[in-house]
């Protein structure tokens, strides 16, 4: 029988999987009816990750109803800002900015509107589609911020920093609107280098528990949904695209 060998990215969550079977020397191995060896489903692969991000974010949302999930995150956030030099505030405040709805969201449609402009109607239609589901995660991401009962980090826990962007009031901080979109982002812009996608998710969730802005359970959170988000939009381009050559 043949082992499995599975090459994961250093970032798994936003890669695609590459699986091959590894035959022990001297077995033969048995092809398929069109004398191929049999490929993995990409829907199986697509439906076992969504199943993972849907159940990451549902495990860090029933978490944030425990006493103990709350000290870890007050003992991580301390924990972050310990180690960090002060001069960190304002470039990880003009970071998080840039992933903030009104600066991101335009930005990707200014960009799908001049590859329109330059007639590269299909990266153009890509960018377009991805302003598109930015809009979406952000919604959900402010919809579900009046549903989960889950408070942000007190004044004392948020850095001294100069804001940016448009304040809209919310009662609670869960999940991550800034990591949901970042985790979208990467996911469909660095699908083909994962591990910058996970190098820019990953920052932008430590720059936002530094700032006092987010728990680190919002920001895993926003990841799941962002992640779980991404696998939709993913599928749906896959079905488009099999609607659309058929």
């Amino acid at each position: 029988m043949p082992s499995v060998a599975i090459r994961c990215s250093p970032f798994p969550l936003l890669s695609y999987a590459h699986v091959r079977c590894v035959w022990p020397r001297g077995q033969r191995r048995r092809p398929g009816r069109n004398g191929r060896l049999a490929a993995v489903n990409p829907l199986l692969v697509n439906s076992a990750r969504l199943g993972a991000a849907l159940v990451l974010c549902v495990v860090v949302a029933a978490a944030t109803f425990l006493l103990p999930s709350h000290g870890w995150d007050v003992a991580v956030t301390r924990w972050l800002q310990h180690q960090a030099a002060p001069t960190a505030d304002q470039p990880a405040a003009v970071f998080v900015f840039l992933d903030d709805a009104e600066v991101l969201i335009p930005a990707v449609a200014f960009v799908g509107l001049l590859l329109w402009w330059r007639r590269d109607r299909v990266r153009s239609a890509g960018a377009l589609r991805l302003a598109i589901g930015l809009a979406a995660v952000s919604t959900i991401a402010f919809a579900l911020k009046f549903m989960v009962p889950h408070p942000g980090p007190p004044p004392d826990l948020q850095r001294t920093v100069a804001r940016y962007g448009i304040g809209v009031a919310q009662p609670f901080s869960f999940p991550s609107g800034h990591t949901m979109r970042i985790t979208f982002f990467a996911t469909s812009v660095l699908r083909r280098a994962p591990a910058a996608a996970g190098a820019l998710v990953v920052a932008m969730m430590a720059a936002l528990v530094y700032l006092g802005e987010h728990w680190t359970s919002d920001v895993l959170g926003g990841l799941g949904l962002g992640w779980a988000c991404a696998e939709i939009a993913a599928r749906v381009r896959g079905r488009a695209g099999r609607t659309g050559s058929g």
